[in-house]
């Protein structure tokens, strides 16, 4: 499978699962996950398959601190949100500490303050009068809406993988 492959079929399958329900933690997991391991997906095959493309990448690190250059650091938020789902808590160098800072908020309205905030999944058939959606907490204390976070890193790989051909 090549990266453009792991790409639509994964990355842009789980990304449009999230977008169809934004308030879910399952769905913003999984984009995160599919996203973050694309780096993982690109650096080996090209290793492989043309190392010309990947020759300024020695290991995985290199590569995650080219993308989250790229992203504002939005890369690094979203490895560091799949990571911590995956091993519980993250290490020093993640920006996400633990899967506890993962939460889905809703409001009356765009201009309401937190009413809600739950860390369990949200049913696709449960509808209500508020807006939800996915917010996450840095270490430092930053709470951001994952949407835009992940939008910002799947605009990157868009470019980076289309302007190669």
């Amino acid at each position: 499978m090549t990266p453009y492959d792991f790409y639509e079929v994964f990355v842009l399958g789980n990304y449009e699962d999230f977008l169809s329900n934004i308030d879910c933690i399952r769905r913003a997991f999984n984009a995160a996950v599919s996203v973050s391991q694309l780096a993982d997906h690109y650096l080996n095959y090209y290793k492989k398959n043309d190392p010309s493309k990947v020759e300024s990448f020695d290991r995985i690190g290199d590569f995650v601190e080219y993308l989250s250059i790229n992203t504002e650091d939005r890369y690094r938020d979203i490895r560091s949100i799949s990571n911590a789902y995956k091993h519980l808590y993250t290490a020093d160098m993640w920006t996400v500490a633990s899967p506890g800072v993962i939460k889905s908020i809703s409001f009356p309205d765009k201009k309401s303050e937190i009413k809600i905030i739950a860390e369990e999944e949200t049913k696709d058939s449960e509808v209500n009068d508020f807006e939800s959606k996915v917010v996450y907490t840095r270490k430092d204390g930053q709470q951001i809406d994952f949407l835009p976070t992940i939008e910002t890193v799947i605009k990157f790989w868009d470019s980076l993988l289309y302007k190669m051909d």
